[in-house]
């Protein structure tokens, strides 16, 4: 396909790159110093802009790199403790999005609260889904994600295509006791 690759952050905090809380810094410092990735071609929000401006100048660059129907190849999130993905968060309003591709969000239980964030139609647009998932703290969401009807935000999370879970043995603690619950039952 492409020849090239594009990195979009599915959230970021509405700081400075330099602030340590930026998403954006921590890929650079960490994971992209050494990959090669020309800076052109990871996509960030605009600080400098206010927070809905901001949003909007991202779904902008977004539509103008992957077409009018933006389709990521890939989405590659975590997952917290309470079941938020990005910057979608529990019982948020911004659960129920269904035009925009790129949100604000000023009320981010998490801080800081200001923010932007992918939405559930861009992230589900994408044709890989891949979740690293890491810690006890997060296996009772792991469990509650895969649940029928799931309403946690990371369980909404579907894609077009495949969804993966990368899970270490922490985080994937209650769906082992599930399943070995169901092989006492049924072995």
């Amino acid at each position: 396909g492409r020849g090239r690759r594009h990195v979009f952050l599915a959230d970021e905090r509405h700081v400075p790159e330099s602030d340590p809380q930026s998403n954006m810094g921590i890929w650079r410092s960490e994971l992209l110093a050494d990959a090669g990735v020309p800076s052109v071609q990871i996509y960030s929000l605009d600080a400098a802009l206010p927070l809905p401006e901001a949003a909007t100048a991202y779904q902008t660059e977004l539509i103008a790199v992957l077409g009018s129907l933006p389709r990521l190849d890939a989405a590659v999130l975590g997952m917290g403790p309470d079941g938020h993905t990005a910057s979608l968060f529990p019982d948020h309003p911004l659960l129920q999005e269904e035009d925009s591709w790129v949100a604000p969000i000023s009320d981010s239980p998490k801080p800081p609260s200001a923010r932007i964030t992918l939405t559930l139609p861009a992230l589900n647009a994408a044709a890989l889904v891949l979740f690293v998932v890491t810690g006890a703290s997060k296996a009772p969401m792991v469990r509650s994600a895969f649940a029928p009807e799931s309403d946690v935000p990371a369980g909404l999370v579907l894609g077009r295509g495949r969804t993966h879970w990368l899970l270490d043995e922490p985080a994937a603690a209650e769906l082992m006791v599930e399943q070995q619950r169901l092989s006492h039952m049924y072995g």
